[in-house]
């Protein structure tokens, strides 16, 4: 397995050199036969990447310990689904799984080159190419993970994988979020592209917007679940620390949600051209920018892997993309020159120039907390931090102006809004959130940020339902009234499928930001020590102590605590948590499993700290966090609206005619 792995990983290297030569030489040519040998020579690169990929994860299934990534990161006791998830559990695996990704996106393009303008997909293909003999390379020459263990025998058993990645969600965060990266290859290759081969009409922005979905989709999906597994698996009690290997992943995200609001821009008003350009490039950099930080070293964080010497290679390998792309823009700079301007500020083509700026701001105020450290020690000795405090103070404000802008953004007319328009729409919404603002104040929330951030998502909200509510009505109007809201909701969908596809992706975005507050506002925090039937009270809950256990199986000993949960107000028993303490045998560290109870209004959550010497009184953490299961709930709407803009137009003719129809007997039989 070890050998045929190399020897696939070796051929995927030196197909994607062939793909990324071929693409150049029928770029340059204009030559069919050359595009048929780049296009080939793509598709055998994945199909190398993908065989080394399988050969791995096959070598951690068998337990392999010849093998000296398998021995580093896998055991004979753990479960099945660790030892495929070990994959990516280290620097070699992972980088393994970035390349082998990034292939697959190369070859489905590649099975495509047929569909798209001929003259963009040489140097397309030449570029995609280009980023996987990049990754490839790091694989195969500073990462292998078809090393043979350097001993005179196979050892019988490895060291084991770092217990805090034992958890079902650590196998499925990382491949969403490196495939949400890998994708956002394919957008900069369509942008080179086209720059090189001076096909600069609107087609690539096209095609680069439908990938850029889907990779942002994935992104949004990824980070959520790695918020999803620090929650349930830190014992901490929150989901994001503004951790620096947390906004190595949150980065691309707010430069690609800035390039998916301003292509729009671009394609009704051939404006931003040279904006939109720098905005795909910047969002692939900062995916290279994001794999340096988590396998250099210049950063700590629990997310990152050990140090290593391959961190000068990211940054020669950005600096080349960067140097490239400034010299590509300079020479086509007359062809990005946008033939129209802003004219107004009362304008939607304003309002999403601002909306980017405000993303470009959030952007750099992270990125300049994440890269303080490194900069404050090379310029003084000394490492100083910024923590949450920094990223709350200066962030919060800008994510509010972005949940004002969007309920402003996509109302506002293009070129110019007149005075009464604005007042027509926005008028009510924003009495109605003022209105809300004080009864907020009445119920006693008193702080500002709260206090605003309930009213704006509120005035959003009543926005975009005004929005619903007027294209319902005009597609009622132009029937037959008999039909009903659903047939008219269905009728609007599938004619405007991105504008609506659009407004539901908000309300999700409105569902975690409220949630969000909530968690931020509200949360309840109380450390306390029980011993067996002791009681304590916190918020509507009493907790008991009823017992404990001891846990031992191949893999870890441990102890469970039982905790019984009761509401209060009628002595009624809700359930059990059974939070753990661990500690793993092969690694000899301890982790803490955390016992949640979650319900649409809060979760209770409790962490068993410790123990006394003699096991009798135990010591807890416990946190109620409100409206928890939203945030959650919010990223899967998110998600779900992000797969309405991307469905074909003809699938939800299909579901518009059946309701109708449905509809229309059901009026009939009235």
């Amino acid at each position: 397995m070890n050998d045929i792995g190399n020897y696939a990983l070796l051929l995927s290297w030196f197909t994607a050199l062939a793909g990324c030569l071929g693409g150049a030489v029928a770029g340059l040519k204009k030559s069919p036969r050359w595009l048929l040998m780049a296009r080939n020579s793509t598709i055998l690169s994945a199909l190398f990447g993908v065989t080394a990929l399988v050969m791995l994860g096959a070598a951690f299934y068998h337990n392999d310990y010849s093998n000296k990534y398998v021995w580093q990161f896998s055991n004979r006791d753990m479960p099945a689904v660790y030892k495929v998830s070990a994959i990516w559990g280290g620097m070699d695996g992972s980088m393994l799984l970035w390349a082998a990704i990034l292939t697959v996106c190369g070859a489905l393009v590649a099975l495509r080159v047929d569909k798209y303008p001929r003259l963009l997909m040489p140097w397309t293909l030449a570029v995609i190419n280009s980023s996987s003999l990049f990754f490839l390379s790091v694989t195969l020459f500073f990462t292998n993970p078809f090393r043979y263990i350097a001993a005179p025998f196979v050892p019988f058993d490895g060291n084991g994988l770092n217990p805090l990645l034992q958890n079902p969600f650590m196998a499925i965060h990382p491949p969403t979020l490196y495939t949400g990266f890998t994708m956002l290859s394919v957008p900069y290759a369509f942008c080179l592209g086209a720059m090189l081969s001076g096909y600069l009409t609107n087609d690539w922005i096209r095609l680069t917007r439908r990938w850029t979905l889907v990779a942002w989709a994935f992104l949004t999906a990824g980070i959520t679940l790695g918020g999803y597994w620090a929650y349930i698996e830190l014992g901490w009690g929150g989901f994001w620390a503004w951790d620096p290997v947390e906004n190595a992943s949150f980065l691309p995200w707010l430069t690609a949600t800035a390039f998916l609001h301003s292509v729009m821009v671009q394609e009704r008003k051939e404006m931003l051209k040279f904006w939109n350009v720098w905005l795909v490039v910047a969002t692939y950099g900062l995916t290279v920018f994001g794999t340096f930080l988590t396998r250099s070293g210049i950063v700590q964080s629990v997310h990152a892997f050990a140090a290593t010497d391959i961190g000068p290679v990211f940054l020669i390998y950005l600096a080349a993309l960067l140097i490239v792309t400034g010299v590509l823009s300079y020479y086509r700079r007359q062809e990005l020159k946008s033939p129209r301007r802003i004219e107004s500020l009362f304008s939607r083509e304003a309002a999403f120039l601002l909306n980017n700026l405000l993303l470009l701001s959030i952007c750099f105020a992270t990125l300049w907390g994440v890269m303080f450290p490194v900069l404050s020690e090379a310029v003084t000795g000394e490492k100083q931090t910024v923590s949450i405090p920094f990223f709350n103070s200066v962030n919060v404000p800008l994510f509010l102006a972005l949940i004002f802008l969007m309920g402003i953004g996509p109302l506002i007319a293009w070129r110019r809004a007149s005075l009464k328009s604005l007042r027509k729409t926005f008028l009510m919404p924003f009495l109605a959130a003022f209105a809300m603002a004080i009864v907020l104040v009445w119920a006693g929330i008193v702080e500002f940020y709260p206090v605003l951030s309930y009213s704006l998502a509120f005035f959003v909200l009543l926005t975009i339902l005004g929005e619903l509510h007027r294209g319902i009505k005009v597609q009622r109007g132009a029937a037959d009234s008999r039909k009903s809201v659903l047939s008219a909701s269905v009728t609007a969908l599938r004619r405007h499928r991105i504008r609506y596809g659009g407004y539901f992706v908000h309300f999700g975005v409105l569902v975690m930001a409220v949630a969000i507050t909530a968690s931020m506002a509200h949360k309840v925090e109380r450390e306390f020590v029980l011993s067996d039937g002791g009681e304590y009270q916190i918020g509507r809950f009493t907790l008991r102590l009823e017992g404990t256990n001891e846990l031992n199986n191949r893999n870890y000993q441990g102890i469970q605590s039982q905790v019984s949960v009761i509401r209060r107000a009628d002595g009624k028993k809700l359930g059990t948590l059974k939070p753990e303490l661990r500690r793993y045998f092969k690694n000899d560290e301890s982790t803490t499993e955390v016992a949640l109870m979650s319900s649409l209004r809060e979760d209770l959550y409790l962490v068993l700290a410790g123990t006394d010497s003699g096991g009798r009184r135990m010591a807890f953490k416990v946190f109620i966090n409100p409206l928890q299961c939203w945030l959650w709930i919010g990223a899967l709407l998110v998600v779900i609206g992000t797969v309405i803009v991307l469905i074909p137009r003809g699938a939800l003719a299909h579901v518009a005619v059946g309701v109708a129809d449905e509809s229309f007997a059901a009026a009939k039989g009235k």
